[in-house]
């Protein structure tokens, strides 16, 4: 358990004392976000961040999904195709935090599907090609609005350390994201990346947003 789930546990586990405690946290380090940090700002709208957070957080894993539904599909991976499909279709702003770890595990899972089929290096017809390209046009997308999310991601760990433990069990959704990010960061970077390499070899066109977001990082 890390310092930031440690902290939360603590939080939580102060709600039946009899003093009022403040959780502290330990933002982790986000890879792909660059510069951020500072303090908690006074009486922050904690429940409005959590909002705007899980929006865009929803956002960029429904990219994600619908980028490996769309790569799958090109490299016949049917069944991996239609599970990528049926999450991000089920993947609302509103998520829970249940929603959101389920959304985490089809991303994961879509993804190591894909790598596995691309390290085999099977020849792709020109169709095959083309719904590969639309595919990676959407995972750079879904990379770009991961960054996007950091900002957001840096502001909310920041905010959580003023948060009194009455407010934590509220939070959920904000916890988790602000605890997982950095890990599903660092999984879309290396998806976007290895899909690039693969896109190369086959002489699939890499598109310019693709290039750009990694450059971004």
């Amino acid at each position: 358990m890390n310092k930031f789930q440690t902290a939360i546990a603590c939080a939580i586990l102060a709600l039946g004392a009899s003093t009022a405690a403040h959780a502290q946290f330990s933002m982790p380090s986000i890879p792909g976000v660059k510069g951020l940090g500072g303090g908690a700002s006074s009486a922050p709208d904690l429940t409005g961040q959590q909002d705007g957070l899980v929006r865009g957080y929803v956002a960029a894993n429904k990219d994600v999904l619908d980028a490996n539904s769309l790569m799958a599909n090109a490299l016949g991976l049917k069944t991996a195709a239609a599970t990528s499909a049926a999450t991000s279709a089920s993947l609302t702003e509103g998520a829970t935090k249940d929603n959101l770890e389920e959304s985490n595990k089809a991303v994961a899972a879509s993804t190591s599907a894909v790598a596995a089929e691309m390290a085999k290096k099977p020849v792709l017809d020109a169709n095959a090609k083309a719904l590969y390209g639309k595919g990676l046009i959407l995972l750079a997308s879904g990379v770009n609005k991961f960054t996007g999310v950091g900002k957001n991601v840096s502001t909310m760990g920041s905010s959580l350390k003023s948060a009194s433990p009455l407010q934590l069990p509220k939070l959920q959704s904000a916890v988790y994201i602000v605890s997982n990010f950095p890990t599903s960061m660092t999984n879309v970077t290396g998806a976007l990346t290895n899909a690039i390499a693969f896109a190369q070899s086959q002489d699939i066109p890499v598109p310019k947003d693709a290039n750009d977001a990694l450059k971004a990082l």
